[in-house]
């Protein structure tokens, strides 16, 4: 019997910021249509991979789906006649492959829905709005103070969570925010304990934390129930957007984003930094600061879903963070986030790469040394500051804000203890996909030095070759032409044409032919993809995991050999 008690997971929790790596491998007829098959990777694992055959019409099926936000994404334009022609379709390949490129390059569009349905569609085939009121009607039957009014379509960058408009019986001219979530990959705390730690922030008072009025889990998610900021978040703000239009069509698009005077930035700058200060004193982790989640209300900021990492939702930066060893801990990946909201506040557009080397020419040098404190590849060599550091830095050198709301926050010992659990399961997660980014990207390294050896043996071979057969060739074929010596130089080292019309230019040295053959084969390395390495046969495979699997810790202590046998 203890087998049919036995709970099945019915769901995988899947990280929908894992980043996905696309290739359109070649293309195909399939009853008379051309389809282009394409291998898609997701993550850090290399065992995550799949095809998915796609033809044009779904490609602009796409296209018109993202249109709406605004986002510049140039689609190959459609050719009636002539389409089934190999060279054409070799160029349409080449093309559709760029126009992924370009899709992925933007951090928004690739967390879509549409963009992750197109590429991963046995992952996104439940209907998830429809799941989601599902959940919200029969969670609201329990709470009969709530009513449910009405859904906000994609209202969030989350796959996952959806939002609803509700009434309250005890507040009726308060219009309220639901949110629905389901739990996610870094979920560690109980069930029990998790809404146990969520009524404390329920009880939470903090002049720069938005306050929850409600909270439920059930055994698929949770609910949050929040009020509604008609002035929309600090994001809204800069771009100069409605709050209850769809994400992509709010933030797609930042011509028209104002950024923010430097003055705001270091108020605004400082009090965040007080309130993660306060977060992570508390034992509270965050992880999920970003433009989105910071509400702006009479010149103070208050953060919004404090809860997200206790919840074990993956950060919206999470796909930068990876590729970054020394952004291991919860106070890094703060710091982190902390200068993509600087970044943004500062020039009207986030920041789509995971470092930033070449900042803007209008940045001010105080904001510059910040900028390149966090976010440059130097930063990512040397470590990041502290939150403690950067509150000291004299660009938030600036007169904290009078609030009369004094900071509480009430967490027994018991729930401290599971919070720093889950801090530690969620940062494990991220070291571990951390050492396999290396650990790809070390094999990749290897494979092309191996291959470029390989190359560079057998073109010595084949040069040596040629030196003992050349001078004999070069003077049958090359040395004389139609009866005639040839008037111009053989010398290979020298532009001159001066040199005797009847001598023979000496062969290069063996060193001189390698050392030849290693800058040609270092240019083509490094134009090789860090990826995409070139393929290596079995002998080579074993040797790399030699290699990379090989404990150096062993050569420091070397043992002491007997000599009797």
């Amino acid at each position: 019997m203890a087998v049919f008690n036995k709970k099945v997971p019915t769901k995988v929790c899947l990280d929908d910021t894992e980043a996905l790596t696309v290739t359109i491998e070649n293309a195909q007829t399939v009853s008379g249509h051309t389809e282009y098959v394409i291998k898609v990777h997701r993550g850090p694992y290399p065992e995550q991979s799949w095809i998915v055959c796609k033809r044009y019409s779904d490609f602009v099926a796409l296209h018109s789906m993202i249109q709406g936000s605004g986002i510049n994404v140039v689609l190959p334009p459609k050719k009636l006649f002539g389409n089934m022609d190999r060279a054409f379709i070799a160029q349409r390949q080449v093309e559709l492959q760029n126009y992924v490129n370009q899709i992925l390059m933007n951090h928004f569009l690739a967390l879509s829905l549409p963009v992750r349905r197109f590429l991963d569609p046995q992952s996104y085939t439940v209907p998830l709005e429809e799941l989601a009121l599902q959940h919200v009607s029969m969670a609201l039957r329990s709470e009969v103070q709530y009513e449910l009014v009405n859904p906000i379509a994609e209202l969030g960058w989350r796959l996952r969570k959806h939002y609803f408009f509700i009434k309250s019986k005890l507040m009726p001219k308060t219009e309220l925010l639901l949110q629905w979530v389901e739990f996610g990959p870094d979920k560690s705390i109980e069930d029990k304990e998790l809404q146990s730690v969520l009524q404390c922030l329920v009880n939470l008072n903090h002049p720069h934390l938005e306050k929850l009025e409600f909270s439920h889990c059930s055994d698929g998610g949770c609910f949050i129930v929040r009020k509604f900021n008609a002035g929309g978040t600090l994001r809204d703000v800069i771009y100069g957007s409605k709050p209850k239009h769809s994400f992509l069509k709010k933030y797609g698009n930042s011509n028209h984003s104002k950024p923010l005077s430097l003055s705001d930035i270091s108020i605004y700058g400082r009090q965040i930094l007080e309130t993660l200060i306060f977060l992570h004193e508390k034992g509270i982790p965050f992880g999920h600061l970003h433009l989105g989640n910071i509400l702006l209300i009479e010149n103070n900021i208050k953060l919004l879903d404090i809860e997200n990492t206790i919840l074990g939702l993956p950060s919206l930066y999470r796909p930068f963070i990876v590729h970054h060893k020394r952004i291991n801990t919860m106070e890094a990946i703060d710091v982190y986030s902390f200068g993509h909201v600087l970044f943004e506040m500062a020039f009207g557009y986030p920041l789509h790469e995971s470092v930033c080397d070449n900042l803007p020419s209008t940045c001010p040098p105080l904001l510059s040394v910040l900028l390149e404190s966090i976010l440059s590849t130097e930063s990512r060599r040397s470590g990041l500051p502290t939150l403690h550091e950067l509150l000291q830095h004299p660009f938030f050198n600036v007169s904290a804000t009078n609030n009369f709301v004094k900071p509480s926050l009430k967490l027994s010992s018991c729930l401290k203890h599971s919070l720093k659990s889950a801090i530690q399961c969620t940062e494990k997660r991220l070291q571990g996909e951390q050492k396999a980014i290396r650990h790809q990207k070390k094999m990749a390294r290897m494979q092309e030095l191996l291959v470029s050896d390989e190359d560079l043996s057998k073109t010595k071979y084949r040069l040596k070759e040629h030196r003992n057969t050349g001078p004999h060739l070069l003077g049958v074929d090359q040395g004389i032409s139609n009866g005639r010596r040839s008037p111009r130089s053989d010398s290979l080292t020298s532009n001159s044409t001066s040199t005797s019309l009847g001598a023979i230019t000496p062969p290069l040295s063996d060193q001189c032919l390698i050392t030849g053959m290693k800058l040609v084969l270092d240019q083509k390395t490094q134009s090789a993809s860090q990826i995409n390495s070139p393929t290596v046969t079995d002998g080579h495979s074993a040797l790399l995991e030699s290699i990379c699997s090989f404990d150096k810790s062993v050569l420091h202590h070397p043992t002491t050999v007997s000599n009797s046998s």
